[in-house]
């Protein structure tokens, strides 16, 4: 439903409260289960732009950022990957940079640069 459905169906999907209980769901073992969760979060928050803000906090209240961020370390890659997208995208302001493996890894950026008038002890 939230590969193919349209904006309307999905808002009406997110109304419904289907949205913590697919966060629920993520601590399942099964991990096809975890990545058609992960795929229609990700759907879901791709297709509502307009609310994608109030759709975050949803995810955030039910406890569901707090489980797609243990998803980072899950032994699978792709579930791994699809929750570290999702959470660079959605939820972090932070800098993320591609490493030579094409995987997204923090850009850290150090200012080198002393304060005007130098520093004072």
């Amino acid at each position: 439903m939230t590969a193919n459905g349209s904006p309307d169906q999905i808002s009406y999907l997110i109304r419904q409260g289907a949205v913590p209980g697919m966060c629920n769901l993520l601590s399942v073992r099964d991990p096809q289960i975890v990545q058609v969760l992960l795929d229609g979060i990700n759907n879901m928050l791709e297709t509502c732009k307009q609310d994608t803000d109030s759709l975050c906090t949803i995810i955030e209240d039910c406890g569901g950022l707090d489980k797609i961020e243990e998803l980072q370390k899950h032994q699978n890659k792709q579930i791994y990957k699809l929750a570290f997208d999702i959470i660079a995208k959605y939820f972090s302001s932070e800098d993320y940079i591609e490493n030579e493996d094409g995987e997204e890894q923090f850009n850290f950026q150090a200012n080198t640069a002393a304060p005007e008038g130098g520093f004072k002890f």
